[in-house]
């Protein structure tokens, strides 16, 4: 195996424990997504961790623009596809290469710019195959996940499901928060601790009865 290829599994490995998840949402569209400052941030001290960097090249540039409102103001939508192409090479040299496409619009300047970081993001979500959730099992129930990030307080119908799920024991509630999204995670984090808890007297008491 080259260098290159263990690093990008290092990386794999470590992002693969966290996801990144769909927390940004467009209001005007209606659905939620992963933009480029989170995978950034996620994936930048893990390329650091693991040796690697990133080196991008741009071609194939397509901009259009198309008149929006009275002709006359001169007010247009710039259209933006591009290819990107990013090189990713370890201390050793080796290095594997990523070609994705950018599409972008922008009423202003900044058409190219969304291109090339919608292109950069794809890239990093391929490379490193990165999950919208925690992909590790040890993840969901580990002894230092009390300090889960905290978010909104949880729904009484979310907190309803939790309750009853740990009611029936640590597999239960194990399967249960395996399958909750995220921002369900988020929400329950500052009640994980006691429903854990709740989780494991009832294992251990029906342990104890066989």
């Amino acid at each position: 195996m080259s260098k290159i290829q263990a690093a990008v599994l290092g990386v794999m490995k470590d992002i693969a424990t966290t996801g990144i998840a769909k927390l940004q949402r467009n209001v005007q569209q209606g659905y939620t997504f992963r933009g480029i400052e989170s995978a950034m941030n996620e994936l930048s001290p893990l390329l650091v961790k693991h040796g690697i960097t990133v080196t991008p090249s741009y071609s194939e540039l397509l901009v259009h623009e198309r008149l929006r409102g009275d002709p006359k103001d001169g007010r247009a939508i710039r259209f933006c596809t591009l290819k990107g192409t990013f090189r990713f090479t370890a201390e050793d040299g080796s290095f594997v290469s990523s070609e994705c496409y950018g599409e972008a619009m922008d009423s202003g300047d900044k058409a190219v710019t969304k291109a090339q970081s919608i292109a950069f993001r794809t890239a990093l979500f391929q490379q490193f195959v990165v999950p919208t959730m925690a992909m590790d099992p040890e993840s969901y129930i580990d002894p230092n996940d009390e300090e889960l990030p905290i978010g909104p307080a949880p729904s009484s119908d979310l907190l309803e499901a939790a309750t009853t799920a740990a009611s029936a024991g640590l597999d239960a509630y194990r399967s249960f928060w395996q399958s909750s999204m995220p921002d369900e995670r988020m929400a329950l984090a500052s009640r994980h601790a006691e429903l854990k808890a709740l989780a494991q007297r009832v294992t251990d008491g029906r342990n104890a009865g066989q």
